[in-house]
């Protein structure tokens, strides 16, 4: 099932942020901006330095920040899935990428999200990093579980199934309880 996203007059992100003494927050959270070429230059420093790290390191940082942003939403929604919509709005309006929610069964639990322009796999190319096709959205599939993670009150995963990068016509995502 295909659920709604938040109004645009229902939320904005622009409204949630405060700049003030030279620090833009967004909440109790101090927010920096980075350009693209910016994000390029980290990931080819990471390369240069720990290319094994890129991959493990990127989920978990965006894994933290999943789990930070469910702090900031919680308030926002009365209900998992509400709440859940709230944060796919946010990560678009950040500008991370076009993202929609594709399915979302708490039942099982699991989550499906479909994506394009993200922001990493834009840059994968403009990095130079990578010397052949592969998924590369580490860092929102990071943010994605964390959040989830949060909401759901137990350890999910997120597995990135398609890439832009790669040539698919879209990045899939399927978010699925943790299990040892």
């Amino acid at each position: 099932m295909k659920t709604d996203m938040p109004k645009a007059e229902e939320y904005s992100l622009m409204e949630s942020l405060e700049s003030k003494n030279g620090r833009l927050g967004l909440g109790d959270s101090r927010v920096v901006l980075m350009t693209e070429q910016a994000y390029a230059f980290l990931l080819q420093v990471i390369n240069e330095h720990a290319p094994q790290a890129i991959k493990y390191a990127f989920y978990d940082m965006g894994y933290r920040v999943g789990q930070e942003l469910m702090g900031t939403l919680k308030d926002r929604a009365d209900d998992p899935e509400r709440a859940f919509k709230y944060f796919v709005e946010t990560f678009r309006q950040a500008g991370y990428g076009d993202i929609t929610v594709t399915s979302f069964d708490l039942s099982k639990p699991e989550a499906r999200l479909r994506g394009t322009n993200l922001f990493e796999s834009g840059l994968a190319k403009q990095s130079g990093i990578y010397r052949s096709p592969r998924t590369v959205d580490h860092y929102s599939r990071g943010m994605f579980a964390g959040f989830m993670s949060v909401l759901l009150g137990r350890e999910v995963v997120c597995e990135e199934m398609a890439c832009e990068f790669r040539g698919d016509g879209a990045c899939e995502f399927i978010i699925l309880p943790f299990s040892t």
